[in-house]
């Protein structure tokens, strides 16, 4: 065969696979329109790994509507075709538009990749949940890679940012008990400062668990900045320092910065909180009061004392049912005493209530009317 001959017939075939390519993208466009789509996930993916037609955006466009349509379906053999075709979908959407350098498929793929955005975040928790952990990861990097097509906001309105994804890989990693990397994200957050208490409570547990309460303490304190009347963190710092035995020292320490600062209600109800910790009630009642003088609707010193004086009545209540029954008069005493902390108990929750109205507060309100014999206000907590 002459040298001319040859070169024809090469030519010929490369012709001919590149024309097979070519159909490979239009047969995949053709079972997509048919809803054949086993065969146009056959076509389009033999089409995605040829040179002739890797590069091209329509390609990709059309490969994401396929795999879009594979984990839409409710139809089970049709879903079954590929487990991982919401990633899929996301991934060709993102190769259409990185291709795409005119913007012609800008106006078809933007809202698609929106929907398949959403679609794979879903999936990631689905791994999360089922401990695949590294195809949770894959979901996150392929989310990440969207992010610059996000052309009209779809994906931010629907709570789906590069910062909420280094929250997600943080409580993933998390959840892996992946220590290393749990402290990378979470640094990352606070670096970045991501208004969220869990990266704190959660990294002062995992401190805690290394019995490393210096890092603990240091958590708390950066958790302050942000949240600086959080009872999570008020209360993992004061068991920090009664379980250090040094109760006196974090007392100087508050009593220090109350005097400096007199009118910070906060302080007073850190301070009233650690009392209650070491049964020193009355102190606990006079700075919780102080805390109220300064701020009467502040929610947590009323919710806080209501609960010292509902369980202060408890205390007389268990005393009063303790008694022999000869003793009458000390059992009216406590009697008297235990209603007496009840109703103290009622106005803060009261109060408490009407700032942060939830259920349990309402369901302890109606609990007490009823105990103290107040069915009409008891009602009102139905």
């Amino acid at each position: 065969m002459s040298i001319k001959k040859t070169i024809t017939t090469l030519l010929i075939a490369s012709a001919t696979v590149v024309i097979a390519q070519s159909n490979q993208m239009q047969n995949a466009s053709n079972y997509l329109r048919n809803k054949e789509f086993d065969k146009a996930k056959a076509s389009a993916d033999a089409a995605s790994v040829h040179e002739t037609t890797v590069n091209n955006p329509k390609l990709w466009k059309y490969r994401g509507q396929i795999y879009q349509e594979i984990y839409f379906s409710k139809e089970a053999p049709i879903k079954a075709l590929d487990a991982e075709a919401e990633e899929k979908a996301l991934e060709s959407y993102v190769k259409c538009l990185k291709l795409d350098k005119d913007n012609a498929f800008k106006d078809d793929v933007k809202g698609l990749i929106v929907q398949a955005v959403a679609a794979t975040s879903n999936k990631a928790n689905m791994y999360v949940q089922a401990k695949e952990y590294e195809k949770a990861l894959k979901c996150y990097d392929l989310i990440e890679s969207a992010l610059p097509y996000d052309f009209d906001q779809g994906m931010k309105r629907a709570n789906i940012t590069k910062e909420k994804l280094m929250y997600y890989k943080f409580d993933m990693y998390k959840y892996a008990a992946n220590k290393e990397k749990t402290k990378e994200y979470a640094d990352k957050l606070i670096d970045i400062k991501y208004k969220d208490v869990k990266i704190y409570t959660d990294m002062i547990k995992l401190s805690l668990i290394d019995r490393d309460t210096t890092k603990a303490l240091e958590y708390i304190g950066k958790g302050k900045l942000m949240f600086e009347d959080n009872m999570d963190l008020i209360n993992q710092e004061i068991n920090i320092y009664l379980a250090r035995n040094k109760t006196n020292e974090l007392k100087d320490k508050l009593t220090a910065a109350i005097e400096l600062s007199p009118d910070n209600e906060v302080m007073h109800a850190i301070l009233a909180n650690l009392y209650q910790k070491t049964n020193e009630k009355d102190k606990a009642e006079a700075e919780y009061l102080k805390a109220l003088d300064i701020k009467p609707d502040y929610e947590i010193a009323n919710y806080n004392l209501g609960v010292m004086y509902f369980n202060t009545a408890n205390e007389w209540n268990d005393k009063l049912g303790a008694l022999p029954p000869k003793e009458t008069a000390k059992a009216k005493e406590y009697e008297t005493k235990a209603n007496e902390y009840f109703k103290k108990a009622v106005v803060n929750f009261e109060k408490s209530y009407e700032v942060s109205p939830d259920k349990a507060t309402k369901q302890q309100l109606r609990k007490l009317f009823l105990r103290l014999g107040e069915t009409e206000k008891a009602d009102k907590y139905k």
